[in-house]
């Protein structure tokens, strides 16, 4: 696990996100619709594979533990988020990216 963490650090992804998050920021306003839809995407699609290589990190992790290791912060803490926070941007509140979008979960 480890060592996948390592990988995920040294690729920079995160600060790569960031910056693009940033600079979509900056342009927003001077962007078109389509150029701003196209960066969303870009910045969603980025995610997804940073939570890919979270979510084996997850894996491996409670792999390490063992049979029933790691059970309880799965059930207390990722499933209330991935059953509910995925839908939130519906519920028409905003999507929040805190550690209070855990909590609220």
């Amino acid at each position: 696990m480890a060592d996948s963490l390592r990988r995920l650090i040294n690729n920079e992804s995160c600060r790569i996100l960031q910056e693009k998050l940033e600079n979509w920021y900056k342009d927003y306003h001077i962007n078109s619709c389509d150029q701003n839809l196209n960066r969303c995407c870009e910045i969603i699609e980025m995610n997804s594979m940073i939570q890919g290589q979270l979510f084996t990190i997850l894996n491996q992790t409670a792999r390490e533990g063992g049979h029933y290791a790691g059970v309880e912060t799965i059930k207390s803490r990722l499933l209330p988020w991935l059953g509910t926070c995925f839908s939130s941007t519906t519920s028409g509140r905003p999507f929040e990216t805190s550690l209070s979008l855990i909590q609220v979960c």
